[in-house]
Order: structure tokens, then sequence, then C-alpha cells
């Protein structure tokens, strides 16, 4: 990424529709979403219970997911919430790599809207790179698998609808109701909008 104002992304960790396990009854965080690293990633509790309504950490399979990257760009944005805003993005279909098992007879629609939760200073950077990512084109430690959230695919679509850029701290999400919980939990609003 070029933008003078940000650091090229490497990391994104993907975010996931809210759940919880189930075990004997009892409602718990995927142990896994961190694989053998910090539990939640180094996430405190406080944290965990203010982001568990909003969406889940999806397993990203790396060590630097796994030791605390994760909380640092969260409490970047924090630190910084009163200069974040929420932007909305349009991608024609055309623009946008077909996920690996998309059928080829499939119509692709005509236009996405991804939804940029980031810095007015980042917002040029951070939209560039969403495109370059649906296009096929980002270079990323792991895969976001956006194309596959635009484009469903096969009987089990991906539950990923939302995503953490740790380099530069912003995120970006196909589902808007997140956007909306997120930009309402970063402005001080501590009852996040159902």
């Amino acid at each position: 990424m070029n933008d003078s104002n940000m650091r090229e992304t490497w990391l994104v960790q993907r975010l996931e529709k809210p759940y919880q396990m189930k075990l004997a009854g009892k409602e718990f965080d995927n142990p896994f979403s961190f694989g053998g690293g910090l539990p939640n990633g180094g996430l405190s509790k406080e944290a965990m219970n203010l982001l568990r309504p909003i969406f889940a950490f999806d397993y990203m399979g790396s060590a630097e997911f796994e030791y605390g990257a994760v909380p640092e760009a969260i409490q970047e944005m924090v630190s910084e919430a009163n200069d974040f805003a929420k932007h909305t993005i349009i991608i024609k279909g055309k623009d946008v790599k077909a996920p690996f098992r998309f059928s080829k007879d499939a119509k692709k629609p005509d236009e996405f809207k991804v939804y940029l939760f980031c810095r007015g200073k980042h917002k040029e950077g951070a939209e560039k790179f969403i495109r370059e990512d649906a296009a096929g084109k980002s270079r990323l430690k792991e895969r976001t698998d956006l194309n596959g959230a635009l484009m469903p695919y096969g009987e089990y679509p991906t539950n990923v609808c939302g995503w953490l850029e740790i380099d530069n701290g912003f995120m970006f999400f196909t589902d808007e109701h997140m956007c909306d919980q997120v930009a309402s939990l970063f402005s001080g609003d501590r009852e996040v909008a159902k």
C-alpha cells in the first residue's frame, strides 16, 4: 500500500457472526480461535464481554494473531476513537475475483457494499486495500475470504462478514449491522445496538 499515512497491510483478522459454543449446557468462547496462543488472543474478559455480542474471532492459523496483536490493534483504535467514522464502499461486481468454488455459470451481482470503519486519514488507503483484496490482488499473511463473503458459494457459505486490519487499525464488514454495532461501541455507547 503506497498511502503515506499507512503501513503496508500484512495481518487481517477475520471476524465471524457472533456465536457461542456449548458444552454440558454452559456457553463459552471458541477456545481454538487463537490457537495455542494467549487466551482470547490477549483480550481481557471485559473486552471480550463487549465484543462477544458483535462478532467472534475466526481461527487464523498463524502465531502472529495469537500473542497480542489483536488487542494491541483494538487498543490503538480505542485511543483514537474520535477520529473514526463509518464509510460505505461500492465495489462493482466485475471488479471482484470470483471465489474458487463459485460457479462459472453463476451471475455476479452488479455491485457490492462494504462498510469501512476507520480514521479519516486512512480512508483512502483503507478503501484502496479493500478494493485490491476483493480483486484478489492483496498479499497477506492469511487470506481474508472477502470475495467468498461477497459471493457465497456452495452448500456452506462462509460465516465471515467482518475484518480487523491489524497493521493500521481499521475494520471493514459486509454486514452493515455489525459495522454499526462496532461504531456504536467505539463512540462510547456501551449499550451496543442489537
